[in-house]
């Protein structure tokens, strides 16, 4: 934090030693490392005010991010049931996504059994296997 070293340490004792004396030293050490935690738990307590707020904010983004996406949903729906009503066609390729709407991948297949699923991790890993033993030699 302050990068002191040994010999930096030992001259600010001595100087503490000799401009406060040896009865006081102890009480202002002890002062010190009071203040010094008084310090640190109000830093710490607005470091983490100011988390919430930034928190808080994000979350009323979001928030008026699916309002908006719910409305959006809400005005097509509305619009392909009135057209339904109305006996016009749908529109091509069915119902449209928004453009910034998320896909989902399809799932990686399953292995055969768990020997070849062990094998397929250990060679993503890099990890040569050793060869199986030999029937009949000694190991």
């Amino acid at each position: 934090m302050l990068n002191l070293g040994f010999g930096e340490i030992a001259l600010i004792m001595v100087l503490a030693l000799v401009v406060v004396g040896p009865e006081r030293l102890p009480y202002m050490i002890r002062y010190l490392g009071r203040q010094y935690g008084k310090l640190m738990r109000a830093s710490d307590e607005l470091r983490r005010a100011f988390v919430l707020e930034a928190d808080r904010m994000d979350a009323e983004q979001r928030t008026e991010e699916l309002r908006k996406r719910r409305e959006q949903a809400r005005k097509r729906a509305e619009e392909l049931r009135a057209a339904r009503e109305a006996g016009e066609p749908e529109p091509e390729g069915g119902p449209t996504l928004p453009p910034d709407a998320a896909v989902r991948p399809a799932p990686p297949p399953e292995p055969a059994d768990a020997g070849d699923a062990a094998a397929q991790a250990l060679d993503a890993a890099g990890i040569e296997q050793a060869p199986p033993p030999k029937t009949g030699e000694p190991t």
